[in-house]
């Protein structure tokens, strides 16, 4: 299990603890600290555990290396992930673990999970909303295959899943995927053409917070998801849900056109709000587009 962390101790702790109370025993914890090395310091004398490893990156190192750093020392079959803001059921893994192994062309296992504020307490009506904006409302339990719907969807929450190690060279996640290495994922296994299963149960809790945004504010990850998405539009294989591709694609240059209004770069906000519109209109765009003509910079730092 990859548990990248940065700077949220306090969370980090309840992170931990969920994995250490679960049903599941025959696991490892590899904890990737790309922040305050105190943090992690002072955790490691309170929470003591064999099954636990600590990992020190310089603080500079990005979202991704982060995350391929905890995979490079992790020695498990399968690998799951979790954030550090976020805890898990007790049973996440005694769910998630055994349809891989029943059989072996699965290379996913998957669940859905609760919206929580940045107390814990569970928000059923986001959690419900967010279940459906994501396709997971309704979704058959048991394997999908091939399940390209799933990737082109984004059903897929990486933090609720279970993979297989060998299913991917993950060590060749290109610096470009950034902060949406779990859209890669999803697609990536689906490529292989083995089977995902889905687990109709709610089995982590992600919690809502001002510093959650903080990445979606800036222009790396909307930027590599356009070029994700666009990666898979050309896919054959994906040519069945291109209108979804589309919607989301709209979404991902909505928020890099937005990202850049901050800036002030109008007319790179433009192009992106003019591609939004054109895949999938929205009054968002619309009003984008029209504050990129005509609303004073100082608004604009507001957006």
């Amino acid at each position: 299990m990859l548990l990248p962390t940065h700077n949220r101790p306090v969370w980090l702790a309840e992170a931990i603890r969920s994995v250490l109370a679960g049903d599941f025993i025959d696991f490892e914890v590899v904890v990737s600290n790309n922040g305050r090395p105190e943090h992690t310091r002072e955790l490691a004398k309170v929470i003591r555990d064999d099954r636990i490893r600590w990992l020190e990156q310089d603080p500079d190192t990005g979202i991704l290396r982060n995350f391929l750093a905890a995979l490079e020392r992790s020695r498990g079959r399968y690998i799951a992930v979790l954030h550090d803001d976020d805890r898990w059921a007790p049973n996440m893994l005694s769910a998630l673990v055994p349809p891989l192994q029943r059989r072996a062309d699965a290379v996913l296992s998957f669940a859905d999970h609760f919206r929580t504020d940045r107390d814990g307490r569970v928000d059923l009506a986001d959690t419900n909303r967010n279940s459906r904006r994501w396709g997971r409302t309704g979704l058959a339990q048991g394997y999908h295959q091939p399940f390209f719907q799933l990737a082109a969807r984004q059903s897929v929450p990486i933090t609720v899943s279970v993979f297989r190690r060998d299913a991917l060279a993950l060590s060749a996640l290109p610096e470009s995927v950034a902060t949406c290495y779990d859209i890669w994922l999803c697609y990536g296994l689906a490529c292989t053409g083995g089977a995902a299963y889905y687990h109709d149960e709610r089995l982590l809790f992600s919690r809502r917070h001002p510093g959650q945004h903080s990445a979606s504010r800036e222009l790396a990850g909307p930027s590599s998801a356009i070029a994700l998405r666009a990666r898979m539009l050309e896919d054959q294989r994906m040519r069945a849900y291109a209108g979804v591709l589309r919607e989301r694609l709209a979404r991902d240059h909505l928020t890099a056109g937005a990202a850049l209004l901050r800036r002030g770069a109008r007319q790179r906000a433009r192009e992106h709000l003019v591609n939004s519109t054109r895949m999938h209109p929205s009054w968002k765009a619309t009003a984008g587009l029209a504050a990129s003509w005509l609303a004073p910079t100082a608004v604009l730092n507001r957006i």
